[in-house]
């Protein structure tokens, strides 16, 4: 893996980035392949680098993350759903999401910038608050116009040079007015699409099955049936099990079981955990139980998991 140094204190383990970093009193990084460089950089020139981007496993994100692609292409799975970024696309990642990196291009251009879990975001309106968490209750991604992406990589690159001016006077209330900037040119951005979706017809099946993920992504730790799922979402167990299996063709029980899993994996994967750490913090009854549960999914026991390459 790469190293992890100088993100270790934000909890930002194997970030994916090559070029320069900065870290801005230990409560957000920034990063990219691009800045002070001639040309994009081949990021799967480093083999370490190429496996982090490879790894054949998943891990638990445990920071706020902007993710800007320039150029390029790059396949990121976060949680249960596939992400596949290109030019112009800004991915949001938030606190408690299982990623896994797939797959990206050599001429892939990268922009990043990363929050502790911990960290006091500028005061922001309620109404760009709400439209932020419309937004992201229905998906992850953002499709940038030309024109849009610039002005982000405008106030990017200025906060960038600011957070590298240690000794410049009111450093902190700039940088702090430039992350305002970016969390409203954000909002701005968003707003077209949570209104789209407002006014479109025929969206309740949509509207019920992206509750009810949030929902799963929010509680699968604790809760694995469809009926208290039901029951929070003020429908009865078979209306959101057909509802769920017309959207998606999947049943909601696999929806539980494989969030379940994956977080499974990446808590396994982690080498953190024993088996009956993992076991507990899914709150399963006994590590036998859990066994069988995973096995059922995988075809491997949580061990023999951990410990394959």
């Amino acid at each position: 893996m790469i190293s992890i140094h100088p993100f270790t204190p934000l909890r930002l383990p194997g970030l994916p980035l090559t070029g320069q970093t900065c870290v801005y009193e230990d409560q957000f990084v920034l990063g990219d392949n691009f800045t002070g460089l001639p040309a994009p950089s081949d990021l799967t020139a480093d083999p370490d680098v190429a496996a982090y981007f490879s790894a054949p496993y998943p891990f638990k994100i445990e920071f706020t993350m902007g993710l800007w692609c320039l150029g390029g292409q790059m396949r990121v799975r976060l949680n249960l759903t596939e992400y596949e970024l290109g030019r112009n696309d800004l991915l949001i990642v938030l606190p408690g999401a299982v990623g896994q990196s797939l797959d990206i291009t050599p001429d892939c251009r990268l922009a990043v910038i990363a929050f502790a879990p911990d960290f006091a975001f500028p005061e922001a309106s309620a109404a760009g608050s709400l439209v932020v968490r419309r937004f992201l209750t229905a998906r992850a991604l953002l499709h940038l116009a030309d024109e849009e992406m610039a002005e982000l990589m405008e106030i990017y690159g200025a906060l960038r040079r600011n957070v590298q001016r240690p000794d410049a006077g009111y450093r902190h209330e700039v940088v702090m007015s430039y992350l305002q900037v970016l969390f409203f040119l954000g909002c701005r951005f968003m707003a077209p699409s949570v209104e789209r979706t407002d006014g479109s017809p025929g969206l309740r099946r949509k509207e019920l099955f992206d509750r009810f993920l949030a929902l799963v992504e929010r509680h699968y730790a604790t809760e694995r049936s469809v009926g208290f799922y039901a029951g929070r979402l003020c429908v009865t167990p078979k209306y959101l099990s057909q509802m769920v299996h017309a959207v998606s063709g999947r049943h909601a029980g696999e929806w539980i079981r494989d969030l379940v899993v994956l977080e499974a994996k990446a808590l396994l994967k982690s080498q953190r955990y024993t088996v009956q750490e993992v076991s507990d913090r899914l709150h399963f009854a006994n590590q036998s139980f859990f066994g069988v549960y995973f096995k059922r999914a995988t075809g491997l026991s949580p061990k023999a998991y951990r410990d394959s390459l």
